[in-house]
């Protein structure tokens, strides 16, 4: 095996690795970013989190391929690594950058509160977990003549007003929290995407190298 192809093969395996490595961070970020992304996009984000394992599965044929120097395993590795890139480009570019986190977030709260003005608490998820109290402030619910719920109080919803101290209200908003809390979710996202995609990009040009390698290497064996 000559300089150039043994070069090549441990670039291979150093593309595994970070695909491996890469497969994993996206499987990571993309659980921890479901509990805050809102159902419209959780099957955006389960997509990802697919990919991520496939990604980290499919590594095992670079690793096989480039050690025992087998053309099919590393022609087969190239292929998935192909299917994979043309996928996460899709993604990222006609889905996961197009998304408009401020009108999923109102579209998402405007839903909540016409639920909350209905009798029904759909706002205490969201007031509870981001530290918020209705769409862009309490005086929502004054407004609405609607009491202020416990979720709004700070103090694990203690709505006590003549405790000592009294319970403080939450004063943000929760369409801003949600938006913040949306963004920062997809941003963690939408940066192992971009790194997958230049791993994966390098990975397929390697291994379609090595694999070239393999099958002239094998083709002038038999002369």
């Amino acid at each position: 095996m000559g300089c150039a192809t043994a070069t090549i093969k441990y670039l291979v395996f150093l593309f595994n690795a970070l695909c491996a490595l890469l497969g994993l961070g996206v499987i990571v970020v993309s659980s921890l970013a479901l509990k805050d992304v809102i159902d419209e996009t959780r099957p955006l984000i389960i997509f990802f989190i697919v990919i991520g394992s496939i990604v980290f599965l499919i590594s095992f044929f670079g690793c096989c391929g480039a050690i025992k120097e087998n053309v099919c395993l590393t022609w087969t590795y190239a292929t998935l690594m192909l299917v994979l890139l043309i996928l996460t480009c899709v993604l990222s570019f006609a889905y996961l950058n197009r998304i408009d986190e401020k009108a999923v977030s109102k579209n998402t709260l405007d839903k909540a509160w016409d639920k909350q003005k209905n009798g029904t608490d759909a706002m205490s998820i969201w007031q509870s977990s981001l530290h918020c109290c209705g769409v862009n402030g309490s005086s929502d619910y004054t407004s609405a003549n609607l009491a202020i719920p416990a979720s709004c109080y700070a103090g694990n919803g203690t709505a006590n007003a003549t405790a000592t101290p009294p319970a403080k209200i939450y004063t943000e908003g929760c369409l801003s929290s949600l938006i913040n809390a949306y963004a920062k979710s997809l941003k963690y996202v939408k940066l192992f995407a971009w790194i997958l995609i230049g791993v994966e990009g390098a990975a397929f040009l390697f291994a379609t190298i090595l694999a070239i390698t393999f099958n002239n290497e094998q083709r002038r064996s038999r002369y």
